[in-house]
């Protein structure tokens, strides 16, 4: 089987398939990636109140 080698990341390509190094690079000079989320939370989650017990 005939293969070709992106000569930008070295990776292993089939024929015909296009490396998707250089979309990556660029998600991360415009800080589209996924990424720049991680540490918030995907929703909001109220905040519950204390549960208080009757002559306590």
């Amino acid at each position: 089987m005939k293969y070709e080698v992106c000569p930008n990341c070295g990776a292993h390509l089939d024929h015909g398939e296009h490396c998707d190094c250089m979309k990556k690079e660029a998600d991360k000079t415009t800080g589209a990636s996924a990424g720049q989320y991680a540490d918030k939370p995907a929703t909001e989650t109220p905040k519950k109140k204390p549960n208080l017990m009757p002559g306590a």
